[in-house]
């Protein structure tokens, strides 16, 4: 079994805890988090886990092989160089960093280390996203010629982060691993809905080769929850809505006949953590590792700057 420490056990580290508390080949050694309200929560729950305040004491640890972080973004980099330097493997949650800077000094410090570093863009480990990767490297679909993504919420909404960094991540890296190839230009907008709030609502365009486009819509106001991708290519089509029955979340369309898909029933955090212990293991290189945070990263900068001059934006 992979020792393994969680540092942040607030909102999202709570659904790490319960997934790797069930992984079979995860030994969960500690438990790492600021706040004395978490931490007696999980001391209450989790009474063979050690929980502590400082995550540096995991780190002095030889049992520990792997760290899950799953703090506030801005802490992401130094916590990661941290545990990385100091022999450990590392899931980040997304977004990895602040910036393509930081992110390119954290997959160097993997290459020096020889630590797998991997980031926690979780729908490309959804059954229904690699079912339609699978697809389309088997030529189901033809060309693909446009493929759209709206991700929304009902006023569920962050202040640490923007909803770029919130919710359109998952799309950018779900985007670059079916299309795998980088895109030719950006164009998007994006408002915030007061003064004080960060960016809540953006709207992307991307262009690739062959003429080949994608849409992204995320919204913190919308009127509802969506998880819904689009793919339409020249011998058919794709949809999946993440927010339907499971076995009604992903359909193909061709020759003018609706098909529903069987997919496995599994969840994508498990899928994630497992696949994480794996590469640990096995000293493998991770499906969201340090090329794919880069790609990402660097496309969620181009979205900003485009937004920022309000103008289109040629790679």
């Amino acid at each position: 079994m992979t020792g393994i420490a969680l540092i942040g056990c607030g909102k999202w580290g709570k659904n790490y805890l319960k997934t790797l508390d069930a992984l079979p080949d995860a030994r969960l050694l500690y438990v790492c988090d600021l706040s004395e309200e978490a931490r007696q929560r999980v001391t209450l729950n989790f009474p063979n886990v050690k929980v502590v305040e400082d995550y540096r004491i995991a780190l002095s640890d030889s049992e520990v092989a792997a760290v899950i972080i799953a703090t506030p973004p801005l802490s992401h980099f130094e916590i990661a160089a941290n545990c990385m330097t100091n022999g450990k493997a590392v899931l980040i949650e997304k977004p990895i960093a602040s910036d393509v800077a930081e992110t390119v000094k954290l997959a160097n410090i993997a290459k020096q280390t020889g630590q797998v570093m991997m980031t926690g863009h979780l729908m490309l480990y959804h059954p229904a996203v690699e079912a339609m990767k699978s697809f389309i490297d088997k030529g189901i679909f033809g060309d693909i010629k446009y493929v759209t993504f709206e991700r929304t919420n009902f006023n569920i909404y962050r202040q640490d982060i923007d909803v770029l960094g919130d919710l359109s991540v998952h799309d950018l890296a779900v985007l670059l691993y079916l299309f795998e190839q980088q895109p030719q230009w950006v164009s998007a907008h994006g408002i915030s809905m007061g003064t004080e709030l960060p960016m809540g609502i953006v709207s992307i365009d991307i262009g690739f080769a062959d003429n080949a486009l994608a849409h992204i819509h995320a919204n913190w106001h919308y009127h509802k929850k969506t998880r819904n991708i689009s793919l339409i290519g020249t011998n058919g089509k794709a949809i999946f809505d993440d927010t339907a029955e499971q076995n009604r979340k992903l359909t193909l369309i061709s020759d003018g006949k609706i098909r529903p898909q069987v997919i496995e029933e599994k969840e994508p955090l498990s899928s994630q953590c497992a696949h994480f212990i794996n590469c640990v293991r096995n000293n493998a290189p991770a499906r969201s590792g340090p090329e794919n945070a880069l790609q990402v990263m660097r496309l969620m900068e181009t979205i900003i700057f485009s937004i920022i001059k309000q103008r289109t934006i040629y790679l």
